[in-house]
């Protein structure tokens, strides 16, 4: 099941990038572009069940293209929107899957790192008024995962937009597994401080998170953000996680053209 969303996921991504070059050539006199540059800084876990947060540096890009239509994001992917609606948008992307290095904790020693993987992705989204719903299902060789969430945005006046949300993210048997399992070769090259640990299918966390946008003028502008992730299911019983419950802060800089 997993290998035929694959390459599904596939087929569909290679099929519509004819699509987003004639589309992007079309109008390309247009200037239609919106885009969004800054940096910050974000205090998180590196991994999932990691028992300390790191402080980082941490990159924003975020442009569109013919209103959404094209997209590349640091945290969207690069991605195509087949919708002609505002209010409701389906379509493709590509993102990277998450990295783990064995390295990151004396936990993950015998585990192998994780590289950094290219993961097909469809989406679909609907704003009503002040909120949305979306959900997306993501393959790659490392497993598919899925997720469904909502948020509220709440205007503060003319410059300060504050944001609620709650996302529920699943994995399959071999996505979780990824990240959580261990098998008897990586029990044994941990020299065996961890046991052999099947994951399972099933729920992976809850995430809720609130942001606050402060635009300073129409160029300039910050971005807060917290979010509370509760690990469940296998991924909260894998002998990898150090803690299930994480908290994680951000701040954000940016100037968009």
């Amino acid at each position: 099941m997993n290998r035929l969303v694959t390459y599904c996921l596939r087929a569909t991504l290679i099929a519509i990038l004819g699509i987003v070059v004639s589309s992007s050539s079309a109008q390309a006199q247009s200037g239609n572009w919106q885009v969004s540059i800054g940096t910050g800084v974000s205090y998180a876990p590196r991994y999932d069940g990691d028992a300390e947060n790191q402080l980082r540096l941490v990159p924003l890009l975020d442009i569109n293209y013919n209103k959404g239509k094209f997209f590349i994001g640091v945290t969207r992917g690069i991605g195509f929107n087949f919708s002609e609606v505002k209010y409701f948008q389906y379509g493709v992307r590509v993102l990277l899957g998450e990295a783990r290095s064995q390295d990151a904790d004396a936990r993950l020693y015998g585990m192998g790192n994780i590289d950094y993987y290219p993961d097909g992705s469809l989406f679909f989204s609907t704003h009503l008024g002040f909120m949305s719903l979306s959900s997306s299902i993501a393959s790659s060789d490392y497993g598919t995962h899925a997720n469904v969430g909502g948020n509220v945005a709440i205007p503060l006046g003319e410059d300060d937009r504050f944001r609620l949300g709650a996302t529920i993210n699943w994995g399959d048997s071999i996505y979780n597994q990824t990240y959580f399992g261990v098998t008897a070769a990586q029990a044994t090259a941990s020299g065996n401080v961890l046991a052999p640990y099947n994951a399972a299918e099933g729920k992976k966390d809850t995430t809720l998170s609130a942001s606050w946008v402060h635009n300073f003028d129409k160029s300039w502008f910050s971005t807060t953000s917290v979010s509370y992730k509760r690990l469940e299911g296998s991924a909260q019983l894998s002998p990898l996680t150090q803690r299930a419950s994480m908290v994680g802060e951000s701040l954000m800089l940016g100037y968009r053209f």
